[in-house]
């Protein structure tokens, strides 16, 4: 079942307006509310929160002084959310660089703190080291030391090949270790090269909201969109204040659902508030209706 062009296509449409932002005193908000961190059990084989090798001078550093100023463009690296794929928060593109190729170094270079708070980790080993880059008709080819495999390297493949397709001139994403295509990748022998998403559906999440992106300033009216595969398609959503007092909340539907990925938009009015708010997407239980199924939970600044 392809769903290659919905989803890069929402993406893509995300990117082009979102803005990095982080407050001034976020990140400590974010460490001492810590709504959204789960509970997690790292890969077999990988080291939890880690960052690899990337370009000299490759990190973002996130400037609370930038928070207005900071529109488009921008690339955003892709982490591990629990057991699962998650976007991470918007990193602005600097003038006259590959795209592509930076937001590979930023995949490398790892979370923030501010994304670490919010629950988003790497599975990338810090001494992954990038050997050769290039993306030629469509095809992004990535050469990495052998320090990238492990036992169990699907959520780093994963998180390689959505921080890269996220851009429309990259189709497809070629791996090689140490200079030459393996047979396979990693313990499990994974395939070297994939045509755009659709090998990852089980480390997606039910529920996967592309906007707003982590930390992102909004202004009200607010507007969500992603992707969704849940009973009859149905998303419910609410916005909360860090501590927890309810802001607004509604559903809304899928283009598709029960088995079959589709994308979805919301456009709502919020009350006045000024501050670090939360984003709670979920389904509810088939079985009763009354348990929180497949949460996924976004930090944004409103103004």
């Amino acid at each position: 079942m392809s769903r290659s062009h919905p989803r890069r296509t929402r993406l893509r449409a995300a990117l082009t307006t979102a803005a990095l932002v982080v407050a001034t005193g976020l990140t400590g908000a974010c460490a001492a509310e810590n709504p959204t961190t789960p509970t997690t059990t790292q890969a077999p084989g990988t080291t939890g929160a880690t960052q690899g090798t990337a370009a000299p001078g490759a990190a973002t550093t996130i400037d609370p002084d930038d928070v207005d100023t900071v529109v488009e463009p921008v690339a955003v690296p892709f982490w591990i959310r629990g057991t699962v794929v998650g976007n991470g928060a918007a990193r602005p593109l600097p003038p006259d660089v590959d795209k592509v190729r930076f937001a590979l170094d930023q995949l490398l270079a790892g979370p923030t703190p501010e994304e670490e708070a919010a629950g988003l980790r790497t599975l990338i080993r810090a001494d992954t080291t990038v050997l050769s880059f290039e993306v030629v008709d469509g095809i992004a080819k990535v050469g990495f030391n052998r320090a990238f495999q492990s036992e169990q390297t699907r959520p780093q493949v994963a998180q390689v090949v959505f921080t890269l397709t996220q851009f429309p001139t990259v189709e497809r994403v070629q791996f090689q270790i140490d200079g030459e295509v393996p047979e396979g990748l990693g313990g499990e022998g994974l395939p070297t090269a994939y045509d755009g998403r659709d090998a990852f559906d089980d480390v997606l999440p039910r529920i996967l909201p592309e906007s707003p992106t982590p930390y992102e300033k909004i202004s009200s009216p607010l507007t969500v969109s992603g992707l969704a595969n849940t009973f009859e398609a149905t998303v419910r959503w609410s916005v909360s204040t860090t501590e927890g007092s309810l802001l607004e909340e509604g559903f809304t539907t899928a283009t598709a659902g029960s088995g079959t990925w589709g994308t979805f938009e919301l456009t709502t009015d919020l009350p006045a508030y000024e501050g670090s708010v939360v984003l709670t997407l979920w389904q509810d239980s088939m079985e009763d209706g009354g348990d929180r199924l497949d949460v996924y939970e976004v930090i944004f600044v409103l103004s």
